[in-house]
């Protein structure tokens, strides 16, 4: 999370989140707070609540809830289908020159803690991400 409060400090334009419920918003909410007063653009690709447990599926539903009322600026769409990894990234560029990323990949029966997971400031890396981010933003979620 200290990772991912820097990220939405430095975002220039763009932060994008992954995520599964976004169960740790109110932990990162200060700097998503500063991301917006700044103009940067936020959107969050949330697994559809069908896939998650109830009690992950609630959590969700109250964080969509918050993001609606009190941060309407911030995009949110639901994948139609399993998400293979979680995280965020930040202001990528096609031209790949630009960008940072933090993902951990999804393994169920592994703590956050436990999981692998990378932070990385490889341009091409980030605008991949942005590209597999559109695809399912575009074609595979609905919201």
């Amino acid at each position: 999370e200290t990772e991912t409060r820097r990220l939405y400090h430095e975002a220039q334009s763009e932060v994008y989140v992954i995520t599964n419920s976004f169960a740790y918003f109110a932990d990162v909410e200060p700097a998503v707070a500063s991301a917006l007063d700044r103009g940067v653009g936020v959107s969050v690709l949330f697994l559809d609540p069908r896939h998650l447990p109830e009690q992950k599926a609630a959590v969700q539903e109250a964080v969509v809830d918050r993001l609606s009322t009190e941060y309407p600026a911030i995009e949110f769409r639901f994948s139609q289908e399993l998400l293979p990894w979680r995280g965020t990234f930040v202001d990528p560029s096609m031209g790949y020159d630009s960008g940072e990323a933090i993902f951990l990949v999804e393994e169920t029966d592994v703590p956050d803690h436990k999981r692998q997971a990378a932070i990385t400031e490889n341009g091409s890396f980030v605008a991949g991400m942005k590209r597999y981010f559109d695809l399912i933003w575009e074609y595979e979620s609905f919201g």
